[in-house]
């Protein structure tokens, strides 16, 4: 059964409200206000929104569109080969939630890709059980890109990577998800063991009870 929850702010400034729609309860509570926060402070700046405009979320784009009601639907693009935009925000506000949860973990600081960016991919990761995220300098990250490498966790020369949407990483890999707001300079290797952070070549244990920690924790049982 679809939620959905409705903005309160944007009426005072001459613009219509804003509906969000979920397929699946939100992943924390009040985590509609990831978007309606956004949507409400930019709107009380001046901003104005339209039917087919865009706005970014963190490192995601999410699309208004019309709604019966007189109010702004948000739409976000699926993980598909042809571009879909359905009026649902579920992977955006969870995506979104996890990258936080993560960089918290580690106490660092957000540094969400460009929407629509993509990472590059040697084909060894494919179906590798361990892998390595590494993201280079933001200097060094050509327009379009990340800044994201993926690799298998193997000590080996990697083949040429070839260049992967971070959308089409979210169908295929979304356990690698909430790690790509971690900022240049990191490395991340993800298995189905313990995840372990480091940046600028120093190791980030996570801190007591964070969400890294308790993902750790539980990996490291089902070893």
């Amino acid at each position: 059964m679809t939620t959905t929850f409705t903005s309160s702010g944007c009426a005072r400034h001459g613009h219509p409200e804003v509906t969000v729609t979920f397929a699946e309860p939100p992943l924390i509570p009040d985590g509609e206000r990831l978007i309606l926060g956004h949507v409400e402070a930019a709107v009380a700046r001046g901003a104005r929104f339209l039917p087919g405009e865009t706005t970014a979320i963190g490192g995601h784009l999410v699309r208004f569109k019309a709604r019966e009601d007189g109010t702004l639907g948000v739409e976000e693009p699926e993980p598909a080969p042809k571009e879909a935009w359905i009026e649902a925000v579920d992977r955006t506000v969870r995506e979104v939630t996890l990258q936080k949860f993560v960089n918290e973990s580690v106490g660092l600081e957000l540094a969400f890709p460009p929407p629509r960016a993509s990472l590059l991919v040697s084909r060894c990761a494919q179906g590798a059980d361990a892998v390595t995220l590494t993201r280079a300098d933001a200097g060094s990250a050509a327009r379009g890109l990340s800044g994201w490498g993926l690799t298998c966790a193997e000590a080996h020369p990697h083949p040429e990577p070839f260049v992967l949407p971070l959308l089409a990483l979210s169908a295929l890999e979304p356990g690698l998800v909430p790690f790509l707001a971690l900022p240049p300079g990191t490395v991340a290797q993800v298995s189905s063991g313990p995840a372990h952070v480091t940046f600028r070549g120093q190791a980030r244990e996570p801190l007591e009870g964070s969400f890294l920690a308790r993902r750790n924790e539980r990996a490291a049982r089902k070893a």
